[in-house]
């Protein structure tokens, strides 16, 4: 502990920042005016037992009362985390009361129109999934937050898309539109879920299979109500895929990052370049698209600009491998 007059300065001053006399001091601490004024003197420290009520009279930690002097830091941290309290609490509140105000007034509005609950369960359930994003379910959650946060949202999304389609009489695209926003979820939170596993390295690989498996499902749920070619709708679904899933396998290994850029822009470039031609075969069409006449725009443009854009990117392709190849050969060097 610091001398007992500096001490006793540091009482003094924080004494004097709550406007309290040395008699009010004592009182609030059960002990005489005398006992205030000796510590402040820098005559006597307290009694060891009077330390935990003297800090919280005046507001200051046992480490600023045994130093004698304002912890700069500590409080900073302590009035940012009040603030946080404070915005966390309003950003909670706010838009609580305020889907409440307006649930109350729409189911007010729809009862004296209509003399019935009608729209009132789409405006219901909308609020429902304006509630799970903003200001989130995850107030209610200690841990695990980003998974709530996800499960919560797509729930409610489902069960508007569900209250909308008991509306429209369309559950037959209901199931459809489940899916297709499960894929965007899939995509977004899988290889956030999975960043800090085991099957981190193989987080994307993850994420674009399951995308291309719920995509085939979204086909078949499709195909059962309106039947159209399958089989080529299918292949075309995994040949789409197929680019990003071997990119992301690629980058699971363990070799030169301007290599695997270099390959992942070849792969890539190359089967985006044929997308027509797999269509055509596919699906029986017959559409020109690689016919190249750099005189002749007006009939050639869409094969000029594939054969511009294929040339481009194997041209930047080649760089990348040409720099991990150097690379390479020159960490075998050393």
């Amino acid at each position: 502990m610091t001398d007992k007059k500096t001490f006793g300065s540091f009482i003094k001053i924080k004494r004097t920042e709550k406007n309290y006399s040395q008699k009010d001091l004592a009182e609030m601490l059960f002990v005489t005016e005398g006992a205030v004024s000796k510590w402040e003197r820098g005559v006597s420290y307290p009694d060891i037992t009077l330390i935990s009520d003297l800090c919280r009279v005046l507001d200051i930690s046992e480490h600023e009362l045994i130093t004698a002097s304002t912890d700069t830091d500590a409080r900073k941290m302590k009035h940012e985390a009040r603030k946080f309290r404070v915005i966390r609490s309003t950003w909670f509140w706010v838009p609580t009361i305020s889907y409440a105000v307006a649930l109350l007034t729409c189911f007010v509005c729809n009862l004296a129109v209509n003399h019935t609950l009608s729209w009132f369960f789409i405006v219901l359930t909308a609020l429902i999934c304006a509630y799970t994003f903003v200001p989130t379910v995850t107030c209610f959650f200690e841990s695990k937050k980003l998974l709530s946060f996800s499960v919560s949202t797509y729930l409610s999304i489902c069960l508007l898309l569900f209250t909308c389609a008991v509306y429209t009489d369309g559950l037959s695209w209901f199931l459809t539109a489940c899916i297709g926003v499960l894929i965007g979820y899939v995509l977004l939170f899988v290889p956030v879920f999975l960043s800090r596993s085991k099957l981190s390295r193989y987080k994307f690989v993850i994420a674009f299979a399951a995308s291309c498996i719920l995509t085939i499902l979204l086909l078949l749920n499709v195909y059962i109500r309106h039947p159209f070619s399958l089989i080529p709708a299918i292949l075309i679904t995994c040949y789409a895929f197929a680019p990003a899933i071997l990119c992301a396998v690629i980058c699971t290994l363990r070799f030169d990052p301007f290599l695997k850029a270099g390959i992942c822009a070849t792969l890539s470039t190359v089967m985006y370049y044929f997308t027509d031609l797999v269509v055509d075969v596919l699906f029986g069409t017959k559409e020109n698209s690689y016919q190249v006449n750099f005189n002749d725009w007006s009939q050639c443009l869409e094969g000029n600009i594939y054969i511009i854009v294929l040339t481009s990117f194997l041209l930047i392709s080649a760089i990348f491998i040409g720099i991990g190849i150097f690379r390479v050969c020159k960490n075998k060097k050393r």
